[in-house]
């Protein structure tokens, strides 16, 4: 069942060995980015991982604008899967520093695959228009690193493939995004 593991997975495993009594939130953490890959991968998308702390402005202005702006909203439902992250936690300091992020100003937007390699990150500085956040920078960020579409013939292949080898049915879901 074991796998070959990303550094990334590596590194996780290691936080939860070495916290042998995680706190509550940094389990939920770790889970949830685990889901986010997990999700990503079924659905054609990437991770987006926000690495939370630092500039409190631009933080609650990131939280509202993913959580309110109607086409980062629609990006984020077809285009990626959110997983959020305290960079203060143990669990955020080994990934900043896993990930190659540590540099980079809070709070953090990074782009990964479903095998965790950054595709791109965008900073605290790069969120703003002069001193105030600018929505329309992150959904171009976003716009620019999403997922390329699924091949529907392939996917389709593929699935009957499987479910001939396993004896079970394939069922055509056809409003999916890819």
């Amino acid at each position: 069942m074991w796998k070959r593991s990303s550094h990334l997975a590596g590194a996780m495993l290691w936080c939860a060995v070495a916290v042998l009594a995680p706190a509550q939130g940094e389990a939920k953490s770790h889970d949830a980015l685990a889901i986010a890959r997990a999700k990503a991968k079924a659905e054609n998308q990437r991770v987006l991982l926000l690495l939370s702390g630092g500039d409190a402005a631009v933080e609650g202005a990131l939280t509202s604008a993913l959580s309110n702006y109607r086409q980062l909203g629609k990006l984020l439902r077809y285009e990626y899967q959110v997983a959020a992250q305290p960079a203060s936690s143990l669990a955020g300091r080994t990934l900043r520093k896993a990930l190659g992020l540590s540099d980079v100003a809070l709070p953090t937007l990074a782009v990964l695959t479903t095998t965790d390699e950054v595709v791109e990150r965008l900073g605290a500085k790069g969120m703003l228009s002069g001193d105030s956040f600018d929505p329309e920078r992150v959904k171009a960020f976003l716009q620019k690193h999403g997922c390329e579409p699924a091949s529907a013939r392939t996917v389709l292949s593929r699935g009957i493939a499987e479910a001939k080898g396993s004896g079970r049915h394939v069922l055509v879901y056809l409003s999916a995004p890819w």
